[in-house]
């Protein structure tokens, strides 16, 4: 039914995994709607109680894929406005869905991938599981939401240091930070990952529901307008000499040299 995710149900618990391992499961054009739909999915159905978003093999979601960026780069097509938008009407989706939503965080999730896992009500990480809002390395303001639910997980100062540096953070730092909920050792992480998505997917989901919507309407309200903001910042990022200088160093193995345009 989908291309580049994967929605299994696993007695109460909808288990949706991004599923481009040999990209470390960053996003396609189409990944966005498919997210969408199969979350609009699992609302609707009376089955599920809970989801766990997850990714194949031994990453969560490395982003935005550079190598299509390259493409875009050469073409003069550049990042388009559209294409932000509906990374943020993904993550729209995740705030807006009234049954809880918990990120597994596999390996790395990374710019748009970590801004994915923010989206999420609950969000568990191992000691190898990395997070890094990585756009700045790109020359990038970014994407999907990110800044917007940094601000209100870890206030404004916070939020600029992890934006402006770009830095990665470990399961631990994460959850030191206030970015993740639980850090748990490796050889247990999926299978305590899945016990609390079930113990959630049997507890009161109305209640559960009428929370997500009192948040989503006093806490997240803003989010539509700057979601239309941030679009419109990454598309003109992407059109400086700075985002293509990344781009090319990061597929040349090297590091890139800014010229600030």
């Amino acid at each position: 039914m989908y291309k580049y995710i994967l929605l299994e149900i696993k007695e109460r618990v909808a288990v949706l995994t991004l599923n481009r391992p040999e990209a470390g499961n960053a996003f396609a054009r189409e990944s966005y709607s498919e997210i969408c739909d199969a979350i609009d999915e699992c609302t609707a159905n009376d089955i599920v109680g809970s989801i766990v978003l997850t990714g194949a093999g031994k990453n969560f979601c490395a982003g935005g894929d550079l190598k299509r960026f390259k493409t875009l780069i050469e073409s003069g097509e550049y990042i388009g406005v559209d294409g932000i938008l509906s990374a943020g009407e993904m993550v729209l989706a995740i705030r807006k869905c009234p049954k809880p939503v918990i990120a597994m965080v596999n390996g790395a999730a990374v710019g748009a991938g970590c801004s994915l896992a923010l989206s999420c009500d609950f969000r568990f990480v191992s000691p190898n599981s990395r997070l890094m809002m990585s756009f700045i390395k790109l020359g990038l303001s970014g994407d999907t939401g990110g800044m917007f639910f940094l601000q209100r997980l870890v206030g404004t100062a916070k939020t600029l240091e992890l934006m402006m540096l770009g830095e990665t953070l470990y399961g631990e730092d994460a959850v030191r930070y206030g970015l993740a909920s639980r850090c748990i050792e490796s050889d247990s992480f999926e299978k305590e990952t899945m016990e609390f998505a079930a113990k959630m997917a049997e507890g009161p989901l109305f209640g559960f529901a009428r929370q997500k919507q009192l948040l989503m309407k006093y806490f997240y309200g803003g989010f539509s307008e700057y979601a239309k903001d941030e679009a419109e910042s990454m598309s003109s990022c992407s059109r400086t000499a700075d985002f293509a200088e990344a781009v090319d160093a990061f597929l040349e193995k090297r590091s890139p040299v800014f010229i600030g345009k």
